[in-house]
């Protein structure tokens, strides 16, 4: 797959899956943003991408989507993406019944509003 001149986003890319996909998306020429919650492991996961994959473009964002200003960051610093790879999510080993309202809410915030968060936003005039 040819990604030349496309920036891939993989949101939850400081660990795991996530980085991983990282790393194919650089090797296929994309220039890759990988996301974590802090600067420190966004910059590593930035380093182990740039380590699989010699002379990948990449860089670290740090920002938690879990949050509206997270979110806003994020998209600050990354303002156009053409390929989104959402791979941020949790969850509870816990018996779903068992879980309490507060806990359903966390998991909406980062498993589904994080991912909405982090889509693209169409130019203005263009839906």
């Amino acid at each position: 797959m040819d990604l030349d001149g496309r920036t891939a986003l993989v949101t939850g890319s400081a660990q795991g899956i996530g980085l991983a996909i990282a790393r194919t998306l650089a090797d296929c020429g994309a220039s890759v943003v990988v996301n974590g919650r802090s600067d420190e492991t966004s910059q590593r996961a930035a380093a182990d991408v740039r380590a699989h994959v010699p002379g990948a473009d990449v860089r670290g964002v740090a920002a938690d989507l879990a949050t509206d200003d997270g979110a806003a960051a994020l998209l600050e610093a990354v303002p156009g993406v053409d390929v989104l790879v959402n791979n941020l999510g949790i969850f509870s080993s816990a018996d779903p019944l068992e879980i309490d309202d507060a806990e359903w809410r966390r998991f909406f915030e980062v498993d589904v509003l994080a991912g909405v968060r982090a889509s693209p936003r169409p130019p203005q005039g263009r839906a």
